[in-house]
């Protein structure tokens, strides 16, 4: 019989040849396969824990073998789930059945719980929450009628003069800049804007924050005169800046989307000729409320009808009783009432709508509809489980821009290093980057996609399914190796659990544990009845517990303990140290091998 040493050497020198040649096992196979085939079709608590199979393999991966018998605790454990710090199951101290609960989470997941993976599920889940939440944030509202403002009328403005005297349309520009009009004197403002860029002692120039250069830059009148505003600069990179400048998280469709459907609002709005024609193509009407900050979603048609039908020239109109003015803006550019059949032909519908559509939607002001959230949303799930790495998932630009929208970062300004740098430092290390950085989305972008964890099976792991299997096996490969030496299943044990290790009250709280570090300091197994406090402090003062997360540190810890394991609990009796000195390496007793691993032990 080999010792216990050269037994756990064999083992964990190649652990997954030795966990593969577990699951050849006939029965673990037989079991394995089992559970695969069939874990997907549980859709309840009471599924789960009444096909007993399927439960006590559950039970056994998560090393609760023991208590398979008392469904009961399990059923209560499970209906509370772990969400809540005060559930049942993190109330109790052995931490086990937080993990499984945690595995089978139907509290949480409910019918999807064995089938739910972060990558797919999660992500689509947040990304219909982020579209919906972006109307919801503070200044929402506010932030796209100040831009709609400054779409139609910006191009209006053909000199200085102009801007100046327009308060709404100076404060928006500046704010693009991170300057407040507020603040700034009437007077410096025109000087700059008067003085232009090209000189480098312009006012502009001369100051030491270069965001005023930026904004006259913008507005040159002093270079382009008065198609200064007619530029990109203007027209585009004003609202972008502004958009930007507000903090808010909003979801922006694809660049061929808002296309789409402009072209579409184009070549359909002049045949519209009536209240009647509008209403009846839902695309149009999206389209055209949308511009104006509705949303024709939520509001009854018999609403908008009221209001359209009412027009804007009576004060008590349905469109301009509320004190949402939107309601009064959507209706003087749609003011069949005034207009009759003419209404769809002025410049109001048919250009200034859409400019303020293609510009807002492009901002994410105006939320993507239902036919593209669930294209999008389509494409994502047919293709993310294809994705096995970091690199795949930014090799698609359509997978990764729903990825990161879904986490309310923005696709366009996000620096891909810092994504790449995310997302394979994952979240296990506290000084990874996703958790170093103060913005927790990132930290839930690298939960979601955890390639450092799961590898190529990021996109498809589920806790429930293949995370369960690989439980199952090492448990059934530490429990054999424990049918013939205890000592090699203590150790196998100790190496899985030695990178959760935070504190050595953790080691207490878990008799196996603590019995190897006794074990490999020499201690009787008496000092596991003195004071805990005091046993921490040793443990403490002998061992260093960051040497548990160093792979080279644990192995010599661990050819520490089965050295002195196999010296407290021979395998064979015992030969003399001389004669070992002197024999061939053997199967029994204490080998040459062990000899050497403990003579490296006191060097």
């Amino acid at each position: 019989m080999l010792n216990t040493f050269t037994s756990y050497q064999l083992i964990a020198k190649d652990i997954n040849k030795s966990i593969s040649q577990i699951s050849k096992q006939p029965v673990v196979d037989r079991d394995t396969k089992y559970y695969l085939d069939n874990i997907t079709k549980v859709k309840s608590i009471d599924e789960f824990v009444n096909n007993d199979r399927l439960f006590k393999y559950a039970m056994k991966a998560y090393g609760l073998e023991d208590m398979d018998y008392a469904k009961a605790f399990m059923v209560k454990a499970l209906k509370e789930g772990v969400s809540d710090p005060n559930s049942f199951a993190n109330k109790l101290t052995d931490k086990r059945y937080a993990d499984f609960v945690s595995a089978f989470n139907f509290a949480a997941r409910g019918s999807a719980a064995t089938s739910y993976n972060p990558a797919q599920q999660g992500v689509a889940t947040n990304y219909a929450l982020q579209v919906n939440i972006g109307a919801s944030q503070p200044g929402f509202s506010y932030y796209q009628t100040e831009t709609s403002y400054y779409v139609t009328n910006v191009s209006k403005v053909k000199s200085i003069d102009d801007l100046m005297g327009d308060n709404r349309l100076l404060t928006y520009a500046m704010a693009a800049f991170g300057l407040d009009a507020k603040t700034e004197p009437p007077a410096r403002v025109r000087a700059m804007l008067e003085g232009g860029v090209t000189d480098p002692n312009s006012p502009a120039n001369q100051l030491p924050d270069k965001k005023y250069a930026a904004f006259v830059s913008a507005f040159d009148f002093v270079q382009y005169g008065d198609q200064a505003t007619s530029r990109d600069a203007v027209q585009k990179a004003v609202p972008a800046g502004y958009a930007t400048g507000t903090g808010l998280v909003l979801v922006k469709p694809s660049a061929q989307y808002i296309k789409g459907e402009a072209d579409y609002y184009a070549a359909n709005i002049s045949k519209v000729k009536s209240i009647d024609d509008l209403m009846a193509d839902k695309r149009l009407l999206t389209f055209a409320m949308a511009s104006y900050g509705l949303d024709a979603a939520t509001e009854t048609p018999q609403q908008v009808r009221a209001m359209l039908t009412g027009g804007v020239s009576d004060p008590n109109s349905p469109a301009n009783k509320p004190t949402d003015k939107r309601y009064a803006t959507f209706v003087t550019a749609f003011n069949f009432a005034q207009y009759g059949q003419q209404t769809t032909a002025r410049d109001k519908v048919q250009k200034d709508t859409l400019k303020i559509y293609t510009t807002e939607s492009a901002l994410g002001f105006i939320k993507p509809n239902a036919a593209y959230i669930q294209s999008e949303t389509a494409y994502y799930l047919a293709n993310i489980t294809k994705v096995k790495s970091v690199d795949d998932l930014m090799a698609d630009s359509r997978l990764y821009n729903y990825a990161l929208s879904a986490y309310g970062l923005n696709p366009a300004t996000e620096k891909r290093d810092l994504i790449q740098s995310v997302l394979a430092g994952g979240i296990r290390d506290p000084n990874s980057v996703a958790n170093k950085l103060t913005n927790k989305a990132y930290a839930g972008l690298a939960a979601a996609f955890n390639f450092e964890q799961y590898g190529e099976t990021a996109t498809t792991n589920n806790p429930a399914q293949q995370s369960t299997v690989d439980k199952y096996l090492r448990q059934t490969l530490e429990e054999d190796a424990g049918n013939t030496n205890q000592g090699v299943r203590l150790a196998l044990y100790f190496q899985r659990k030695a990178p959760t290790i935070t504190n050595w009250y953790s080691v207490l709280a878990d008799t196996a544990l603590a019995s190897v570090v006794r074990t490999a300091l020499g201690l009787p197994d008496s000092f596991a009845t003195a004071d805990v406090d005091k046993q921490a402090q040793l443990f403490g003062q002998k061992l260093n517990l960051t040497d548990f997360t160093d792979p080279t540190k644990l192995g010599k810890f661990l050819t520490r303990f089965t050295s002195m394991w196999e010296i407290n609990n021979p395998t064979s009796p015992a030969v003399t140290s001389v004669s070992v000195l002197f024999a061939q390496p053997t199967s029994v007793g204490i080998s040459t091998d062990l000899m050497m691993a403990m003579l490296k032990l006191r060097s």
